[in-house]
């Protein structure tokens, strides 16, 4: 028979164990981030960092020039380009307090990963308890996919910080409807877009769960039609202010927006032959992922079935599944953009999905040792993903995790180097 001295025993145990597996994977990221010869010089990695250096020593004036050279160079538009204002200018910022060195801006991502984890447990805690969110704040802490996020001079953790914040600071608005949560959500919102121009998926995200929960029963009041438009008018006013000022006018707006078109709607065969890694099935994304994390992917997909059978699902998981389907169904109806890192704030979603799988299956566990038996299984989870993500990240050293170097790394197909 359980007690109640026994449960806060239990609590406290897994709150602090928890910790220390948090704290170990946010100092494992630090430890094993690359040396400077380490980092991709002639990469992604190198261009973000070259903008970052032009835009600290020239000032935002340096952008229509880099915006200029980037679209009349064939090589330069095979790597990222410039009007990914919001990292350039976060990259630049940082540079301009610390080393200009690439393992200095690697220490951003570091530092927006750990405020991913602190935010993803605040947050989860308010929707869910702290019983849950030490259980999630760990799975994500290990994820392997997040944590070389976290050690590359890349836009990916900085950006999968504000997805986030985004979609937290809704679900926010949706359950309280506070007039600051809404303006602090479009706040994060507007970062995103900045950061990387696929952050306009989220639109579709919060175009769907505005009809899903107009009139849900239980809100305050429902979400009205000054609402939605203020989610796509709002951000669009102020990053098109933002942008004609920095590139120099409505033309140069204008030639970045049909060049990222061409890009991501390409009316022909690419050019770029490593964006031919990005195709795929629908169902590539769970396949890299299961390489990746496979007890969270096969917990989380089964928790998926789960809320379909139910009928009173609450209304923060059901939020969280709408955001996993429209950003996995999105990325995966798009030809050349089927490689997991593209799509790594879903795992916000499938960690937690993860979790509650667990602590539904053993919630039938008698005498109270549910929430244990539990942890435990996270315990071992956090195990096999460290283990990935050392193999994987480090022995292998592996840059972007394409489906084929994944398949190399865990030996699914034989290594170039045996032909």
């Amino acid at each position: 028979m359980d007690t109640p001295g026994r449960g806060f025993y239990a609590d406290r145990l897994i709150r602090i164990v928890s910790w220390v597996l948090i704290a170990f994977s946010i100092l494992t990221v630090y430890m094993t981030t690359p040396r400077e010869s380490g980092f991709a010089h002639n990469a992604d990695e190198g261009y973000y960092f070259a903008y970052a250096m032009i835009v600290k020593e020239g000032g935002i004036g340096q952008f229509p020039a880099l915006l200029q050279h980037h679209l009349s160079d064939k090589v330069a538009q095979l790597y990222p380009h410039p009007g990914r204002v919001g990292y350039v200018l976060f990259s630049a910022g940082w540079l301009s307090i610390f080393p200009d060195t690439f393992l200095s801006l690697a220490r951003f991502s570091w530092l927006c990963f750990v405020m991913f984890l602190f935010a993803s447990f605040w947050f989860s805690r308010k929707y869910f308890g702290e019983r849950t969110a030490c259980f999630y704040t760990v799975l994500l802490s290990v994820h392997p996919l997040l944590m070389t996020a976290g050690r590359r001079v890349l836009q990916d953790s900085v950006l999968n910080l504000f997805w986030a914040l985004s979609v937290w600071l809704f679900l926010d608005f949706l359950i309280e409807k506070k007039r600051w949560q809404y303006f602090a959500f479009l706040a994060a919102f507007c970062v995103s877009l900045s950061i990387k121009e696929a952050s306009g998926l989220l639109w579709i995200f919060f175009l769907a769960v505005f009809f899903v929960f107009k009139n849900k029963k239980g809100a305050e009041r429902p979400l009205s039609g000054r609402d939605l438009a203020g989610i796509f008018f709002i951000p669009v006013i102020v990053l098109g202010a933002l942008y004609v000022a920095l590139l120099g006018g409505w033309h140069n707006v204008w030639a970045l927006v049909r060049y990222v078109a061409g890009v991501h709607f390409p009316g022909c065969a690419v050019t770029n032959a490593y964006s031919l890694f990005g195709m795929g099935p629908w169902y590539k994304f769970i396949i890299d992922d299961l390489m990746l994390s496979p007890w969270t992917v096969l917990l989380a997909v089964g928790y998926l079935f789960h809320i379909l059978v139910k009928r009173d699902t609450a209304k923060p998981v059901l939020y969280l599944a709408i955001f996993l389907v429209v950003v996995y169904g999105a990325m995966s109806l798009m030809k050349y953009t089927k490689i997991i890192r593209f799509v790594m704030t879903m795992e916000m979603s499938v960690c937690l999905f993860a979790v509650l799988a667990l602590e539904e299956i053993f919630s039938r566990v008698k005498n109270g040792k549910g929430p244990l038996l539990a942890f435990l299984a996270v315990c071992i989870i956090y195990v096999v993903n460290s283990m990935n993500f050392t193999h994987l990240f480090v022995s292998w050293n592996i840059y972007d995790p394409i489906s084929y170097w994944l398949l190399q790394a865990q030996r699914i197909i034989p290594s170039r180097s045996l032909f």
